[in-house]
């Protein structure tokens, strides 16, 4: 019966200890999100406007954080023709160009698309190719990530 209680003391104590530890380490942030470096370079390969969207708040967070991170979006497909054509994403490219976010639009997909470089913001940059763009960038040290 002694034993039993010791256990159970032990048990009671570790999780009491452990639910503390617990409590202190959310409140400090999630350690995956604070691995991203002051420094870094990271790239994302787009091609719808939803995920450009997104893309450009995730750089505007972390260029807030860490102005001297790198942060780039490579465009390809659909998205190239959005980014002429709908006005309301006319909001996202301005900020991010204030930020130094760096936007790449493939020129195949706005060959495609009928698409020509004054149709974009004049911050807007253009590559011949998107993929080979975005190996580029890997070769670099980016890390890279597509949607």
């Amino acid at each position: 019966m002694k034993k039993h209680f010791l256990v159970f003391a032990f048990l009671a104590f570790g999780s009491a200890t452990f639910s503390t530890v617990l409590a202190q380490t959310n409140t400090q942030g999630n350690p995956i999100e604070n691995a991203v470096k002051k420094d870094g370079k990271y790239a994302i390969l787009v091609r719808n406007a939803s995920h450009l969207k997104a893309s450009i708040m995730t750089g505007e967070e972390l260029k807030r954080q860490h102005p001297k991170l790198q942060f780039e979006i490579v465009l390809i497909g659909e998205v190239v023709k959005d980014l002429a054509v709908d006005e309301s994403l006319k909001p996202f490219i301005e900020n991010s160009a204030k930020l130094g976010i760096k936007l790449v639009a493939c020129e195949f997909a706005m060959e495609h698309f009928a698409i020509k470089k004054t149709d974009y913001l004049t911050s807007v940059e253009t590559t011949p190719n998107g993929f080979k763009y975005i190996f580029g960038l890997q070769e670099m040290g980016f890390k890279t990530i597509t949607l």
